[in-house]
C-alpha cells in the first residue's frame, strides 16, 4: 500500500481550529451580553491540565467550556492526557452527554422543527478532538475499542445534512474512527468496524460531505480494504461491492467537475480500486462496470502531477489484465 495513502495528514480529521463557529442564539439570549471569548493558555502546567479535567464536571458553565477548549488545544502536548480523561471518574460519561446533545440537534433538523435543539458547536467539536486523542493513544485505544465507542459516533456520520455545523460534526465523528484505525496494529479495530457495519456509515459522508469529509471516509474504506479480511468483507457480497464501486464513481464524478481537483482525494480513489482489483470477484465487477473516468483522459493532469495516482493506474490496469 502507498505510504502517502496510509499516513494521511492529521489535519484531515482533527484540526478544526480555523473554523469560525458560533453558538446558536435564541430569543432569550438576544438581549443578554454575549458569552466571554474563550482564550488559550499558551504554556499550561500539569496542575492546570488536571484542574481543567475537573472543570469538565461543571457542565453548561464558562469554566467547563474554557477547560474543554484548552484541553483540546493542548491535547498533543501532554502524553498523559488521554489516560487522565479516560480514567477520571465520570469524565467520559460527561463528554458523551455532548454527543447526545448533538443527536438532539440533528433530530431537530431532520424533523424540520422550527426551533431545533440548541447546540454549542465549539464545545462539541472540542469534545470530539479529545475523543480522537483517546481513540489513538496506546494507553487508551484498547479500552476505547472494548467499550464499543464507535457506536456513539455512527449516528452523526449517517446523516445527509449539509449545514456547516452539521458537516463539521460529521467530519469530527469520522475523525474518531480514522484515529482508531491509525492506532490499530493487530487488526482488532478493523474487525470490530466491519462487524459494526462501518462501510454503510461511510455512504452518506461520501455522498453529501465536503471534500475533506470524503477524504476521511475514503481513508476509512482504504484502511479496511488494506487487510485480507477487510478486502474479503468488502467483496464477499455483490451488493456490498457495488455500493463501494458506486461511491468511488460518485467521487470521480465529483472530482471531474472541479477546476483543481485535489490529488490526495484522487489518489485515495485509485488506491481503493487497486485494492478491489486484487480480489477476483471484484476484479470481474470492475471489468464489467469499468470506471471510465479513470482511463478516458479526464484526470490526465493529476496522473502527470501525482506519481502515487499514476502508479495506482498502472497497477490497476495490470490487475485487470490478469
Amino acid at each position: 500500500m502507498s505510504e502517502n495513502m496510509v499516513n494521511l495528514p492529521d489535519s484531515l480529521y482533527e484540526d478544526y481550529s480555523k473554523l469560525k463557529l458560533t453558538s446558536p442564539s435564541n430569543a432569550s439570549s438576544s438581549s443578554s451580553a454575549p458569552p466571554p471569548r474563550l482564550s488559550v493558555v499558551a504554556h499550561p502546567t500539569v496542575e492546570m491540565i488536571i484542574q481543567w479535567v475537573c472543570d469538565i464536571h461543571k457542565p453548561k458553565s464558562y469554566m467547563s467550556d474554557f477547560a474543554l477548549h484548552n484541553l483540546a488545544y493542548h491535547r498533543n502536548d501532554f502524553e498523559f492526557l488521554p489516560s487522565l480523561l479516560w480514567e477520571s471518574k465520570n469524565t467520559v460519561y460527561i463528554m458523551l452527554q455532548e454527543v447526545f446533545e448533538a443527536y438532539r440537534h440533528l433530530a431537530g433538523h431532520i424533523s424540520l422543527r422550527l426551533f431545533p435543539h440548541p447546540l454549542n458547536p465549539l464545545r462539541v467539536y472540542n469534545v470530539f478532538l479529545l475523543f480522537q486523542s483517546m481513540a489513538c493513544h496506546p494507553d487508551t485505544s484498547r479500552q476505547f475499542l472494548r467499550a464499543k465507542m464507535p457506536n456513539y459516533f455512527y449516528p452523526l456520520m449517517d446523516t445527509g445534512l449539509i449545514d456547516k455545523s452539521d458537516e463539521c460534526m460529521r467530519l469530527a465523528a469520522l475523525g474518531v474512527i480514522a484515529h482508531m484505525l491509525k492506532a490499530s496494529e493487530d487488526g482488532a479495530v478493523n474487525r470490530y468496524l466491519m462487524e459494526s457495519g462501518v462501510v454503510g456509515f461511510c455512504v452518506k459522508p461520501i455522498e453529501f460531505g465536503s471534500t475533506e469529509t470524503k477524504k476521511v471516509a475514503l481513508y476509512i474504506l482504504d484502511k479496511i480494504m488494506s487487510t485480507d479480511q477487510g478486502l474479503y468483507y468488502c467483496c464477499v457480497l455483490a451488493d456490498r461491492f457495488y455500493v463501494i464501486d458506486e461511491l468511488l464513481k460518485k467521487v470521480l464524478f465529483y472530482l471531474s467537475n472541479m477546476v483543481r481537483p485535489p490529488s490526495s482525494l484522487f489518489s485515495l480513489v485509485t488506491g481503493c480500486y487497486v485494492k478491489l482489483s486484487q480480489n477476483s470477484r471484484a476484479r470481474n465487477g470492475i471489468r464489467r462496470y469499468t470506471p471510465f473516468l479513470l482511463f478516458d483522459g479526464t484526470f490526465s493532469r493529476l496522473y502527470a502531477e501525482d506519481p502515487v495516482a499514476a502508479n495506482n493506474r498502472i497497477q490497476l490496469l495490470q490487475n485487470l489484465d490478469n
